[in-house]
């Protein structure tokens, strides 16, 4: 991704134009970079997030497309997701084991990860090996650049009173519902969902950041950090059952004792963590939020460039808030 773009619709931006230009920049992107031979695990990663930036662009849109047409083309994005899915867990484990090796620094344990990240770089390299040689990758590279162009075909007014708080709405109550049954239930895809409301909230706020003031822009701020953290417990809980499960052996049993121990407590740690910056970020009601969000975007330079654009039509009803 070039250094000068960001997921956002520019202040003086038409919203439509916003969008389009923000779906072309992550669509020609992910076409260039899922064919990169060099650093092939980063370039994954970079396509991986941007899909994941693409299905909450039409998630904020939802409730404009319709949901037909919304269900149809993220079910798209979703098996795209999964094709490039396996290039990209091996590098993850390689990262994790890495951080737990300097947190320990026990030669025995440190003995048997290097051992596991070596079986991970080997099947990394395999799945990318012949990821290039069956021609997929040029594959998914058709595939990205046909779904952009389908892209062009949606059709929405930008109308931000219709359905624009409408979806933010709806996904910060998904959101927090989430966050409040990891207090009820201890489960890890109780947290793995949660991180993913959490996510799509973020690029909802952030495609629409130049229309909140700085308070919204430290909100996005603490949820990418809450996102972040739950990224990393999402990471330790995979490995932590693959070890439990005895898919990943480790031999010496005092070195499994002591990893084990360290899995428990790390996962401990960031459970305490992301519960706190939950409290911090959901604090208060999906029709508080909503109220709050509406009363920023009125003030908004984008807003007052919409209403100019649409001045000429019918006069809009005022926003009907959905209640919990």
């Amino acid at each position: 991704m070039s250094e000068d773009f960001s997921l956002e619709i520019k202040e003086r931006e038409y919203f439509e134009d916003g969008i389009f230009r923000v779906l072309d920049k992550l669509h020609s992107d992910s076409a260039r970079f899922i064919t990169h031979t060099n650093r092939q695990h980063y370039y994954i990663h970079e396509v991986r997030t941007n899909i994941k930036k693409i299905r909450g662009v039409l998630r904020l849109l939802r409730h404009e497309i319709g949901d037909e047409s919304y269900s149809e083309m993220n079910g798209y994005y979703r098996e795209l997701a999964q094709e490039v899915a396996l290039l990209r867990d091996d590098t993850s484990q390689i990262e994790l084991l890495q951080e737990i090796k300097l947190k320990l620094r026990n030669p025995a344990v440190t003995k048997a990860i290097d051992k596991i990240i070596s079986q991970h770089r080997r099947n990394r390299k395999i799945a990318f090996d012949h990821f290039k040689e069956t021609g997929h990758a040029e594959d998914i590279k058709q595939m990205i650049l046909s779904l952009q162009q389908m892209t062009h075909s949606l059709d929405f007014a930008g109308d931000p009173e219709s359905f624009i708080l409408k979806s933010l709405q709806q996904i910060y109550h998904q959101a927090r519902s989430a966050f409040e049954t990891t207090e009820l239930v201890n489960d890890d895809e109780i947290y793995h969902s949660w991180r993913k409301q959490v996510k799509y909230l973020t690029y909802h706020l952030m495609l629409l950041n130049k229309a909140w003031p700085n308070s919204i822009r430290a909100y996005i701020s603490d949820l990418s950090v809450l996102g972040s953290t739950l990224g990393k417990l999402h990471d330790l809980d995979l490995f932590h059952a693959a070890v439990k499960a005895n898919n990943i052996t480790i031999r010496d049993k005092d070195s499994r004792t002591k990893l084990m121990r360290y899995l428990y407590n790390r996962r401990s740690v960031l459970r305490k963590r992301v519960q706190a910056l939950g409290e911090q970020c959901f604090a208060e009601s999906s029709d508080a939020f909503a109220l709050r969000i509406f009363e920023n975007w009125q003030n908004s330079v984008m807003h007052k460039k919409y209403l100019k654009r649409t001045s000429s039509r019918t006069q809009k009803n005022d926003i009907q808030c959905d209640c919990d």
